[in-house]
């Protein structure tokens, strides 16, 4: 690793341990613009409020000072983050009496003047300022610019407090270069600034401003007078102030209107297509509208596109664009359909020139194109001119060394075959044909469209060399010019249609395969049951989609969880991604929710890419999605919104499983509360009577045992003891079903001798079993079970007991236990009286008692709903039926134990 990314690394420390804290954000002040942020105690993000001006000098450092004093007298947290150190004295005079964090910084041996963003974090202050918005960063290894800082300071629920000035807002940045003749490298996305929670406008008049220049209070002297000369001009700070005024009022009404206009600007990879976009994003702000930016390749689908045309995409992403990438050579077509398709109300187009032939070709221009296809849509046409100092140089076309082979070998079998036909005295006229041929076949094999060129000036080239006089020379009759012209010509033309209509069907194919993925990937999305099969789900076809190995980081209590890959994923190559670096990454993707890693604008050094999922601004991601890049991957555009598209199909798919979760959450607490409240109804009607029973007989103990026989008192004494074992085991079986209506059973599966538990039961079940016959059989005293033997002691007391209360005195009760394949079957036989057909179905159902005619106890209905509850749990089945002539049977199965090989 070199010393820049050992440099990159040293952030990730403070990063794992901010990205699980809990961000509070509290915001006090006076409005001070159009919208001021709303006061309040706790915020999960903070608030960014931008002092704007026109030009260095007019006070947007000195008034956020101003400020940060009144927040510090109100008590609130006010820290000094960065401020420019060559501000002015009166500036710099406002920073004492504030606490300042240190912002110089050792990068590669030089101490330098930077923001330290790990220590605004650490310290974590309610509002920070941040002076100079647009600022590159010198080290580059975390962020590559002081927007993206100040975003993440944000996330963490800080407030900011920054300065900015017009020239460097992104969208304004040709129109400031047009007059100003300086080209401004630190811009600032548009998307960026419109989403500050205040913006004020810090304004000075040009003459004042360069009275403020000559008094010194701006630059030094010798300064003062260069920059008077240049920039510091009446009629360029007149310019800027306008501007700056013109999008401070676009904002305005940007946030008081509806968007009710959808604008659609079309680009290139051109350098006048930067112009284009920015005026298109210009009309945006004016007409309050949404804007795409459209751009239409003629490359097949998942080729990576030209460097300019991925500037130009990246530029109308920072402006704010939504960017869509269509394929095909009609372009008029394609815009229009687009346009229609999506409801566009404006079009904007640059200015492109047009070869005579493609206007003959079109029919038109494309202006004249759309205006045929789309008469409602309002078109603005952009007018550019290629700056002297960005011509573009001519490069040779790439060519492939597989495209020059298989044209050398086409072209060859032609001559070869052209030479047999001539032995054969075949006309001239059908060899020409067999080069054409050549030329079509050589267009449908090779990618660039050069070959086929190549193969059809070739192909001329040959026929006359070969097959006209004076044979062997390149020399030809005057009358053989025009055969010569026409071959060309009908070979360029048959070339570029076939090389056409190959890309063309290679397009559809590889679109139509891709809009299959998706289908398909939405298609088991809807069939998921849990977020481990959507996160299955979605790391299987962006894993086949990118063709590269893919891992998913779950969120596990509001943190990063253990990661775990696809099974087609290797093992040993995805080890460097687990690191703590690499997680360090990953849980700064889920903290801010937004793409980290490899070739992104944070922490780009990464060797993988990390996508969160299923995050919206309202809630945390449910986890991140790891893509390993480690080496020269590359994953193109076309590609990467399809990647994106997967992941926006998941959020339904997470939103419908977390929906489904919730809904059976409150099903089961309100399961919950109504057995509670059965409980409590049988409680109060069934407890009362033993416990008044019980203190009934105790009272006469206490106060008359002198004057009651001892039969009486043994009569006292046996009442007593029998309410108190049927209290007790009603409770434990209230207890135990309080306990399972609050949770999950849980089986903790051991081996179990069989003959253990039943003997186990039967030393506790009801002392009045003494009263009636009780007997074992079990088929095997090596029989086992692979159950929970403490549940089933239980099931099988209840079981006995249930026979015991229900059936008269000296009647015969059997437990017998026997295998059946893979499981167990228990029998509890009784001779009582048979149990009729409609009370054996409501029978363990919670709070069923049987009414019995003796003057015995009947139970509230817990024990039986018990036995089903436990046994249900253990993988087992339970029921009971009739024994003829007399008595009843109830039975319930467990899996038997099987020893595993190796035990």
């Amino acid at each position: 690793m070199d010393q820049d990314s050992k440099g990159a690394w040293r952030y990730l420390p403070f990063l794992l341990s901010l990205c699980y804290g809990e961000n509070i954000n509290q915001w006090s002040g006076k409005r001070m613009d159009d919208t001021q942020p709303t006061p309040t105690s706790v915020k999960k993000r903070g608030q960014l409020k931008i002092f704007f001006g026109y030009a260095a000098g007019v006070g947007k450092t000195y008034q956020m000072l101003e400020e940060a004093h009144q927040l510090q007298d109100r008590g609130i947290d006010v820290v000094v983050g960065y401020v420019e150190p060559l501000a002015r004295p009166e500036t710099l005079a406002l920073v004492q009496g504030l606490e300042r964090l240190p912002q110089t910084r050792q990068y590669k041996g030089m101490t330098v003047n930077e923001f330290d963003l790990p220590a605004a974090l650490a310290r974590h202050p309610q509002v920070l300022l941040v002076d100079e918005l647009a600022h590159t960063n010198t080290d580059q290894t975390l962020h590559q610019k002081r927007y993206q800082d100040v975003e993440e300071l944000l996330t963490a629920g800080i407030s900011v407090y920054t300065t900015m000035n017009v020239q460097h807002l992104e969208s304004l940045n040709d129109i400031v270069e047009g007059f100003t003749h300086i080209h401004v490298r630190e811009k600032v996305p548009d998307d960026f600034f419109d989403q500050a929670d205040a913006i004020k406008l810090v304004d000075l008049d040009p003459q004042d401003l360069l009275e403020r220049l000559k008094m010194g209070k701006i630059y030094r002297p010798a300064m003062a007078k260069e920059a008077m000369q240049h920039f510091f001009t009446l009629k360029t700070l007149t310019s800027l102030r306008e501007i700056a005024l013109r999008r401070m009022t676009m904002r305005l009404a940007t946030r008081k209107e509806t968007t009710t206009e959808n604008l659609l600007v079309c680009f290139s990879g051109s350098d006048t297509s930067k112009t284009v976009l920015r005026s298109a994003m210009q009309l945006a702000h004016a007409f309050s509208g949404n804007i795409t930016a459209l751009y239409i390749s003629r490359h097949m689908a998942g080729e990576k596109p030209s460097a300019p045309v991925m500037e130009n995409i990246k530029l109308a992403e920072k402006l704010g664009m939504h960017v869509t990438v269509l394929y095909g050579d009609q372009r008029a077509e394609l815009i229009a359909e687009y346009a229609k398709n999506n409801h566009i109300s404006k079009l904007i187009l640059g200015a492109g020139s047009m070869s005579l032939f493609n206007r003959l070709r079109y029919r038109g221009s494309i202006v004249d194109q759309l205006n045929q296809s789309l008469p409602d849509v309002d078109k603005y046409v952009i007018p550019h001119l290629r700056p002297k100092h960005r011509r573009k140089r001519w490069q040779w076309p790439q060519v492939y060394w597989q495209d020059a082979v298989r044209t050398v070998a086409i072209l060859a079998v032609c001559t070869g075959v052209g030479m047999a036909m001539s032995l054969f005295h075949i006309a001239v006229e059908n060899i020409i044909l067999i080069y054409i041929l050549g030329v079509m076949f050589s267009a449908l094999v090779t990618v660039g469209r050069i070959a086929s060129t190549a193969a059809a000036i070739v192909a001329v080239a040959l026929f006359n060399y070969f097959f006209t006089a004076p044979y062997g020379s390149l020399a030809s009759s005057p009358d053989n010019l025009l055969t010569f012209a026409i071959m060309a010509v009908v070979g360029l033309v048959s070339g570029s249609w076939t090389t056409r209509l190959r890309r063309q069907a290679a397009n559809e194919a590889q679109q139509a395969q891709r809009t299959q993925l998706l289908l398909n990937a939405s298609h088991e999305l809807e069939k998921a049951q849990d977020l481990a099969d959507i996160f299955v789900i979605i790391g299987t076809h962006i894993q086949r989609l990118v063709n590269r190995d893919v891992f998913v980081y779950p969120r596990q209590a509001g943190k990063l969880g253990v990661p775990f890959q696809l099974p087609e994923a290797s093992t040993d190559p995805l080890a460097p991604y687990f690191n703590a670096n690499e997680r360090a990454v990953a849980a700064w993707s889920l903290k801010n929710n937004q793409e980290a890693g490899w070739h992104t604008d944070t922490l780009p050094r990464s060797a993988g890419l990390y996508i969160p999922i299923g995050g919206t601004s309202a809630q945390l991601p449910v986890a991140v999605l790891g893509i390993a890049m480690q080496g020269t991957a590359t994953i193109d555009f076309y590609t990467r919104n399809l990647l994106t598209s997967i992941i926006d199909t998941s959020v339904l798919a997470i939103q419908r499983v977390q929906e489904a979760n919730e809904k059976k959450r409150v099903a089961e607490l309100m399961h919950q509360e109504t057995t509670r409240a059965n409980l409590l109804r049988g409680i109060s009607h069934d407890l009362r009577t033993p416990l008044t029973t019980i203190s009934g007989n105790a009272d006469m103990l206490v106060h008359q045992s002198d004057r009651l026989r001892p039969d009486q008192l043994h009569g006292l004494y046996q009442s007593i003891y029998n309410d108190a074992v049927w209290l007790t085991g009603m409770v434990e079986n209230l207890l135990a079903m309080t306990r399972f209506t609050e949770s999950k059973i849980t089986i903790q599966r051991e081996p179990e001798l069989v003959t253990d538990i039943v003997g186990e039961a039967l030393a506790h079940v009801n002392p009045r079993a003494t009263q009636h016959v009780l007997k074992t059989d079990v088929s095997d005293d090596l029989l086992m079970v692979d159950t929970d033997a403490q549940l089933i002691v239980q099931v099988l007391i209840n079981i006995v007991n249930n026979a015991i209360q229900y059936t008269p005195a000296g009647s015969h009760i059997t437990v017998t236990a026997r295998s059946e394949r893979q499981h167990v079957l228990f029998t509890i036989e009784n001779d009582g009286p048979h149990i009729p057909a409609d009370e054996q179905k409501r029978l363990f159902d919670l709070f069923y008692s049987k009414h019995q005619e003796t003057n015995q106890r009947h139970g509230m209905g817990i024990g039986l709903a018990l036995c089903r509850t436990i046994i249900q749990a253990a993988g087992g089945k339970i029921g009971v039926h009739n024994i003829e002539p007399r008595g009843v049977a109830f039975y319930f199965t467990l899996p038997r134990y099987q020893q595993k090989k190796g035990e």
